[in-house]
């Protein structure tokens, strides 16, 4: 009889246990998903992170559609055999929106494409986002980087002035063809 005690505690603080151990994680790792881009070049590594609330996953859409899956945020990641060099924020402004009684602030452009293109610089990180639109106003997003984490240009279309660095127009690159490309848009539902 004392055995089965012992037994019937011994479950109940592992069950215990177990609940807050599901509990403490559920928040992120139920509803986010993680998806990772990575281009190399050399010795040097490249990864776009791009975090999307699940929730929007059941959306049906395809390139150049109007929909697009919710993005929570986007980070750059630099590295150079193995060693982080940098970790970089995309600063795309963030929207609000009331979903089933929650405030979720999503990404205003996702950023899909992430590619390495040619320049006078030598070769050149390249992200290409776009708030797919009706109208002449939708904004893009062009990103360009060097393989260390520095920033020659990060802007958007529809603004006056870059983000962070130069105009994109100041650089001389070649957009058209990239060395090396990876998309996102494999990672979703077609339409």
């Amino acid at each position: 009889m004392k055995h089965n005690k012992r037994i019937r505690a011994q479950m109940k603080n592992k069950l215990l246990v177990l609940l807050f151990l599901c509990l403490s994680c559920g928040g992120n790792h139920v509803t986010n998903k993680n998806v990772l881009l990575s281009l190399t070049q050399g010795e040097y590594t490249v990864t776009l992170r791009t975090t999307i609330d699940n929730k929007s996953l059941d959306i049906k859409w395809k390139e150049y559609g109007f929909s697009y899956p919710y993005i929570l945020s986007q980070e750059l990641f630099f590295y150079y055999k193995d060693k982080c060099l940098k970790k970089h924020v995309i600063p795309i402004p963030k929207r609000q929106f009331v979903i089933n009684g929650r405030i979720v602030n999503y990404q205003e452009i996702p950023i899909f494409d992430i590619e390495l293109i040619p320049s006078s610089y030598g070769i050149l990180v390249h992200l290409y986002g776009a708030d797919y639109c009706c109208g002449t106003n939708c904004p893009e997003f062009n990103g360009l980087y060097m393989f260390d984490g520095t920033i020659l240009s990060e802007c958007i279309s529809v603004m006056n002035q870059p983000l962070n660095g130069k105009n994109l127009n100041e650089i001389e690159v070649n957009l058209n063809n990239p060395i090396k490309r990876e998309s996102m848009y494999s990672s979703f539902k077609p339409l």
